[in-house]
């Protein structure tokens, strides 16, 4: 693509297989702590996961809770909502933080796409997830001699869409606005908010079902080579 010489990504769902990790995790988890025998299925304990996790990451990107809100309540909330005695929610919650961002998985074709693009671009990483377990993800899946900078939330107390966490990064690649491109999984974070900071986007959505107003929109990484 003509002028771009940086390219920042978002990190899970969009590079780093988030679905995957995070129920393997949650297997491990209902299968170690034996829910089975509270009559909790197993899809039933996922899908509730789902549920509130989601829920609770809306609330952090809106600045309504902070990272030890998420790291402390959210399988508290989980247990609750599945009708079942949290006094071990804090053992799941523990299990998970330690465990779910050590898995390998990346989203299919991804290390193709960083080996190819990493010879064409300097790369970098803008997200919303917190530092530590950023950087296990990142070094769990081999990816982390990609990546000139990452910045996550906690670098600059702020968080995607804000036009504060695009432009602390910009600084910190030693970019502008004209030679680089965003590229994210989340039609609000990292592309409406990198729109409005200014930048091109790019709106990476496997599914082909989600709407954004990206100037792009692919659905693999292998599409990603061509545009690029």
């Amino acid at each position: 693509m003509k002028g771009i010489k940086h390219i920042f990504f978002d990190l899970d769902h969009t590079l780093w297989d988030y679905d995957r990790s995070a129920q393997e995790t949650l297997f491990e988890i209902y299968t170690q702590l034996e829910l089975a025998d509270t009559g909790l299925t197993v899809k039933k304990f996922v899908k509730t996961f789902y549920e509130v996790n989601n829920k609770l990451w809306v609330k952090y990107n809106d600045g309504l809770i902070d990272r030890e809100y998420i790291k402390t309540r959210r399988f508290t909330e989980v247990f609750s909502a599945s009708g079942i005695n949290d006094t071990k929610s804090n053992i799941a919650s523990t299990y998970f933080l330690n465990n779910c961002s050590l898995k390998p998985y990346l989203m299919e074709d991804a290390l193709t796409a960083l080996h190819y693009l990493s010879n064409k671009y300097e790369l970098h990483i803008i997200t919303n997830g917190f530092l530590d377990a950023q950087n296990r993800k990142l070094d769990s899946s081999g990816i982390t001699k990609f990546f000139k900078v990452m910045v996550t939330s906690e670098c600059i107390d702020s968080r995607k869409p804000s036009p504060e966490i695009f432009e602390y990064s910009l600084k910190e690649a030693q970019a502008n606005k004209s030679e680089s491109i965003m590229i994210g999984d989340n039609p609000r974070t990292d592309i409406q908010g990198a729109r409005d900071f200014g930048i091109k986007t790019v709106f990476y959505d496997p599914s082909g079902r989600k709407k954004s107003l990206a100037d792009f929109t692919i659905q693999s990484h292998m599409e990603l080579l061509k545009l690029l």
